[in-house]
């Protein structure tokens, strides 16, 4: 009977309850992040000054730490520049509060003419009509700041038609004073003014050259060297300042783009072709000619005689057929022929459909042998060479001549003819050297298509790409992270104009496999050639190879035992793990060798060396565990024996008393 006026008397309990429990919810849904009160263009990367408060930046909370630079602006927006709000807060002679800071943020321009001051905060009062006219002058009050962390005042109401500022990567939305060396990558927008300098545009091609502190780190090659004040800073923010340069390049005297050589024009006759059937009629190289473009991939495309040699492949006599009226060129002059495969390969609407590049033909006219040509030297390779002649063949053919393993001989043909090659001076040994070379035992000899060829090293069609005319880099484009190791060593900083290269140590076309043998002696490409044993360079080379020897030792030893522990049947996963950990160390070492740095190479080889010892240990305490498997295992079957014969001897003893009982 009591209940109701029970509930009605802590049912208004209950709502302040509620209400207290409420609006701390309400109040945190209705929080908002800070919005951003700068431009954002050249300001994408927002860690580089919030992760440590950089100039007075507000620094990023301990709750953020590992958002990435993409996470900020999907929380953080522009703040709103609506003339009212700006209108409001320049009337505001209060001095900002931490909720008037965050509104202040909220509701700065974006326009250049907004300034501010640092903590101490002050407080402008400014006259709306007159911004438009003058500078702002303001009346400060100088009050202790809430924080120390920087906060903008109230500012004046922007220009709506501000001139927008070109240089530099993004306008100072703040007073610099205490702040000049600001200037030497932002503006100052300040009276209208601009400052001068910034940082500097990168003067040369980024082709093959992301990794920028790999020369300006040190100032290799007399490349500027990184200044004090941006240690620390990665490639990745390099080219966040540094702009490649806008001078527009030197005028070429090729065109940058060409019209495509016109195809012969003939009588076309589908389905026909006389030139096919009167040749295999003809005696010697007629036969030989046609079956060659039989088996060829023209004939497979319909590519037909007449495509290359005009003429009318429908007629029926000799002299129609090779009528200069139907086009008929006979075989094409030499220095024709990239012309005339061009207006087929060089016609991206015929390519696209076999998916193949049509940039062959300008690529061989920059090359040596396209110069040449046009030079009118025709003893230079044409497409006619390299591909043959009519038997031309998919590139992915084992009988193409440009087959992988096929090409080292097909260039050979030329450049081992001593006949051919003296006018030019050039050696006719490469081939020889490359075939006894580690590449040329990978390819040729174990077909492995990641060894390189003639083309890979030289370039196909056309001159070398873009910073292979430096051995490093054509070296590096196989062997990256040796390269990455060799660009930070004294060899490579230019400290010596003999400082070894590649080629220098490990041979050119004779590339020999490396070992730690080289070392040790005085031999050609090894240390002692140039570093005499009691030089600081002898003691070097003798330190790290004692490093890298003891390590790939003890490799080997651990090796050897993971296998034996395999062969008697035990489960070595882990000894296993810890192999391919040692391996890994081994090889990362071998690459960082090239550093030339000894703290380098000794830790990584200490390193493998304590993980190939962990592998042996390992293996070995399961051999010991087989044996003692096996000791017990004789134990018991010995033991065993001895049972069953005492069994039978006590069955033999029973048997002969029954029977002396019966």
């Amino acid at each position: 009977m009591n209940q109701q006026p029970t509930i009605r008397r802590i049912a208004p309990l209950l709502l302040i309850l509620a209400l207290a429990l409420l609006m701390p919810v309400a109040a945190a849904a209705q929080a908002q992040p800070p919005s951003i009160p700068h431009p954002v263009e050249g300001r994408e990367a927002c860690l580089l000054c919030h992760e440590q408060g950089v100039a007075g930046a507000p620094q990023i909370p301990e709750d953020h730490g590992g958002r990435p630079n993409e996470i900020c602006q999907a929380c953080h927006q522009l703040a709103p520049s609506s003339t009212e709000e700006a209108t409001a807060t320049t009337t505001s002679t209060t001095v900002p509060t931490a909720t008037a800071t965050l509104r202040a943020r909220e509701t700065a321009t974006l326009e250049p003419s907004a300034t501010a001051t640092r903590a101490p905060t002050t407080a402008a009062t400014q006259s709306p009509t007159s911004a438009a006219t003058a500078p702002p002058t303001a009346t400060a009050t100088t009050t202790p700041a809430a924080t120390p962390t920087w906060t903008p005042a109230a500012t004046a109401t922007p220009e709506p038609t501000a001139a927008p500022v070109e240089a530099g990567p993004a306008p100072v939305p703040h007073s610099l004073e205490g702040r000049e060396d600001c200037l030497a990558c932002h503006i100052s927008t300040e009276a209208g003014t601009t400052a001068a300098g910034g940082p500097p545009p990168i003067p040369h091609p980024l082709v093959g050259r992301d990794n920028c502190l790999a020369c300006h780190q040190e100032g290799i090659g007399g490349a500027t060297k990184v200044p004090a004040d941006h240690a620390g800073r990665t490639n990745d923010t390099c080219q966040g300042c540094h702009q490649a340069s806008q001078e527009t390049a030197a005028p070429t005297e090729t065109p940058p783009t060409e019209p495509i050589p016109t195809p012969l024009v003939y009588p076309k006759a589908a389905g026909v072709n006389t030139c096919v059937d009167c040749h295999l009629t003809l005696p010697g190289k007629h036969v030989d000619i046609t079956t060659q473009w039989q088996r060829s991939i023209h004939a497979e495309r319909d590519i037909s005689c007449a495509d290359c040699h005009g003429g009318d492949p429908s007629a029926t006599t000799v002299d129609e057929s090779m009528s200069p009226d139907a086009g008929y060129i006979g075989a094409p002059a030499k220095a024709d022929i990239p012309a005339l495969c061009a207006s087929c390969h060089a016609d991206v609407s015929v390519m696209r459909q076999y998916d193949l590049p049509t940039d062959q033909y300008a690529k061989y006219k920059e090359s040596i042998h396209g110069t040449r040509l046009a030079e009118g030297d025709e003893n230079v390779a044409t497409c006619y060479e390299c591909h043959g002649g009519h038997q031309v063949l998919k590139a992915n053919d084992p009988a193409s001549s440009v087959y992988p393993v096929n090409v080292p001989a097909m260039c050979a043909s030329c450049h081992a003819d001593e006949a051919l090659m003296a006018p030019y001076d050039i050696p006719t040994n490469q081939y020889d050297l490359y075939r006894q070379s580690v590449h040329g035992h990978a390819l040729l000899d174990n077909q492995d298509f990641r060894a390189p060829e003639c083309a890979t090293c030289h370039g196909t069609h056309g001159a070398a790409p873009p910073g292979f005319e430096e051995v490093a880099n054509v070296c590096g484009s196989c062997h990256t992270a040796t390269q990455d190791y060799y660009l930070t060593s004294p060899h490579a900083r230019g400290e010596d104009e003999d400082a070894p290269d590649c080629v220098a140590c490990h041979g050119r076309y004779d590339v020999s496999k490396p070992s730690e043998a080289m070392y040790l002696g005085a031999e050609p490409r090894h240390c002692g050639s140039c570093h005499a044993p009691d030089t600081e360079g002898g003691e070097m080379a003798q330190t790290m190879y004692d490093a890298i020897d003891g390590a790939a030792q003890a490799y080997a030893e651990a090796e050897e035992a993971v296998h034996a522990a395999q062969d008697v049947g035990m489960l070595v996963a882990a000894q296993e793990s810890q192999l391919q950990q040692a391996n890994t160390g081994l090889v990362t070492a071998r690459a960082a060798q090239h550093t030339l740095d000894e703290a380098q190479v000794v830790k990584l080889t200490g390193d493998a060396r304590d993980a190939a010892d962990q592998a042996k240990a390992g293996a070995e305490a399961a051999v010991e565990e087989t044996v003692v498997r096996r000791r017990a295992m004789v134990v018991a079957v010995a033991a065993i024996a001895l049972t069953i014969a005492a069994l039978y001897l006590l069955k033999r003893e029973l048997d002969r008393r029954l029977e002396s009982q019966s």
